[in-house]
């Protein structure tokens, strides 16, 4: 049995494997890297499976691709699965299947811009989005590179679907691909 991350990542690999027996993990308790064209001989489809892994949490993009991978990320896997095979195959997304991708991004781009408060920094360069699950945290950390600043910075998490607790994640400078993941206790008042 295999451990597959739950985000599009994961979803990917239960796309290309159908027959392989798997169990779903926490995204970021995944250490692997995908190399899509050892698996895939087709260059287009490989490429568009390319495209899902390159817009996830990226803040910009194709709709559909973007959305499999928040649904994803949010563990909603059936509808993830239906937004990465409209865009694996190229057809045109029904109207309510658009709406539904356009209201994902719409509730991340929120959830992120809230939460890009500076009274969450605390001590500096430590941001504490405790009450945030973790699977917004790769949005979060693209966007506060862009808008906030490039030194490393650390971020204590909320816990995950597939992972209790509150967790620190430490990110180098100019990085948005934390360099270590860990969980985190927060010290008890006393």
């Amino acid at each position: 049995m295999r451990d597959y991350p739950l985000d599009i990542r994961g979803l990917i690999l239960r796309h290309i494997y159908p027959d392989s027996d798997y169990r779903w993990i926490a995204p970021f308790l995944w250490e692997d890297k995908i190399d899509i064209r050892s698996h895939v001989a087709c260059n287009h489809l490989a490429r568009r499976y390319e495209i899902l892994i390159e817009v996830d949490s990226l803040g910009h993009g194709r709709i559909i691709p973007r959305a499999a991978g928040i649904a994803a990320r949010q563990g909603r896997i059936t509808l993830a699965n239906l937004l990465m095979t409209t865009h694996l195959y190229g057809r045109h997304p029904e109207p309510e299947l658009e709406a539904r991708a356009l209201s994902l991004l719409n509730d991340e781009k929120r959830k992120v811009r809230r939460l890009l408060n500076r009274n969450r920094e605390w001590p500096q360069d430590v941001w504490n989005l405790q009450d945030t699950p973790a699977w917004i945290i790769p949005s979060f950390i693209r966007r506060f590179r862009t808008l906030v600043n490039s030194r490393p910075v650390s971020i204590i998490s909320g816990g995950h679907l597939l992972a209790d607790g509150n967790w620190l994640w430490e990110f180098e400078s100019k990085s948005h691909i934390p360099s270590q993941i860990s969980s985190h206790k927060t010290p008890s008042s006393g």
